[in-house]
């Protein structure tokens, strides 16, 4: 081996390293870091137009027919009204009384964009008509209405005294020789005088006729003959109505004392229906008003036809209604009037009942019948051997739909007549089917 090789081999040969700058390192890397990010802008930028110049156009093709075959569906109105409508310049594509109010066209499959309430066209002229128009019916009702003066024994500290209770009838029938005045019965009953006030210097007597004590009504008899000439021409029987077409929002006028004064009046509407009272073999139908009434309202119910249907009641009121006015319904009283005004004796059963539902039918396994609630003591009912609770299913093979109908049924016989009365009894876990006789009796008051 040679010495250069040997040299060579001692000592190790110097490999140079090239050292590369540092900021030159950072400039080469960051170069490819912004022109990431400003791509990124750039992309973002044009994605978000092109999103914005297509999204309409985009939305309408996916959406456009959904819009034609959904459209918003209102209830139709009848043709003529439509035309009726159209011929008066108004757009009427839903509910009557409704308008288009927007001035943009619409397509035809859309049935209403904007809707309001039709204004109409009312002035404080129409206003007072309208009312004109009410008092002019009720100045004719008001022939038929006349003040009742009372005259009650009290007695007070010094001894013996009396007391005056003033208060409204309605003159219901005549014959040939009364008119018969409806009247609250506790206004009158027990008086020592009952008179008619036609002035303040001008009073006739009259006589209580008859009565119904659970009604509080009672009919007084007027000698057409005691009339003072004045007056006589001046009287009219009022016009008894239907009360089974009442319904709740329907307009009513209250006549007589509705706010406890004398020969006052008020107008309202019918705020409830459905209420009943159960009295003796019948039940009443019962509706509320939005009229304020107090321990002194009296009167009678007009419709906007000048008819009764219905009178003021204080004696069957609801806790729920104590200051608005309830009312009995004419249509299930009317019988009673009549009866009382020709003084037919009116018949006696003896049991207070209540009409049934159907689950409460179902559950009782009957197809018709009324339900007992209470059997009076001592009535024909009670001494045929009839229970609460029973259920009275048919009189002499008369089947009974409800208490009106089993009223209709029994006011058909005589006192003394005898009847077959079907039904059912319920006691624990058994039911049985009974009939017995009973023998109806003469209402007493």
């Amino acid at each position: 081996m040679s010495e250069i090789d040997k040299d060579n081999k001692n000592f190790e040969f110097i490999k140079e390293q090239v050292i590369e700058n540092k900021r030159r390192k950072w400039k080469k890397k960051l170069f490819p870091l912004v022109m990431t990010v400003s791509l990124a802008i750039l992309f973002g930028v044009i994605a978000a137009a092109t999103f914005v110049l297509a999204a309409p156009k985009l939305y309408k093709f996916l959406s456009g027919d959904l819009e034609t075959k959904t459209p918003v569906d209102f209830p139709t109105i009848s043709p003529e009204a439509e035309a009726e409508n159209t011929a008066n310049g108004t757009t009427v594509t839903g509910n009557e009384g409704i308008e288009n109010t927007t001035n943009q066209p619409t397509e035809s499959s859309q049935t209403v964009t904007n809707t309001v309430i039709q204004k109409l066209d009312v002035s404080v002229e129409d206003y007072v008509a309208m009312y004109d128009k009410i008092n002019e019916m009720v100045n004719k009702v008001d022939k038929s209405i006349v003040t009742i003066t009372s005259t009650f024994p009290v007695e007070d500290w010094f001894g013996a005294s009396e007391k005056t209770v003033n208060t409204t009838g309605v003159i219901v029938a005549s014959n040939t020789s009364d008119y018969l005045i409806l009247v609250s019965l506790d206004r009158v009953k027990g008086a020592d005088s009952i008179r008619v006030k036609f002035s303040d210097t001008s009073y006739v007597d009259v006589a209580l006729q008859d009565y119904e004590t659970e009604l509080n009504i009672g009919l007084l008899a007027l000698k057409i003959m005691d009339i003072p000439d004045l007056h006589v021409d001046g009287l009219e029987v009022a016009d008894l109505g239907e009360s089974y077409g009442v319904s709740v929002g329907n307009p009513v006028i209250a006549i007589g004392n509705p706010n406890g004064h004398i020969n006052s009046m008020d107008v309202g509407i019918v705020t409830s229906k459905g209420s009943c009272a159960c009295i003796t073999d019948n039940r009443l139908d019962l509706f509320n008003t939005n009229m304020v009434a107090n321990d002194n309202s009296d009167g009678i119910i007009l419709n906007f036809d000048g008819e009764i249907v219905g009178l003021i009641t204080r004696t069957l009121k609801e806790d729920l209604n104590d200051d608005l006015s309830t009312v009995i319904g004419i249509s299930r009283i009317k019988s009673i009037i009549i009866q009382m005004g020709i003084q037919e004796s009116r018949i006696y059963f003896g049991v207070k009942a209540d009409d049934m539902s159907e689950d409460a039918k179902k559950q009782k396994s009957v197809s018709s019948g009324i339900y007992i609630n209470e059997v009076l003591a001592d009535s024909p009912a009670f001494k045929a051997g009839l229970r609460d609770g029973d259920i009275i299913l048919s009189i002499d093979d008369q089947t009974v739909l409800s208490t009106s109908n089993f009223y209709n049924i029994i006011s058909a016989y005589k006192p003394g007549d005898k009847i077959t009365v079907s039904t059912k009894r319920i006691s624990g876990n058994t039911e049985k089917e009974i009939e017995v006789e009973v023998v109806l009796t003469e209402k007493a008051q």
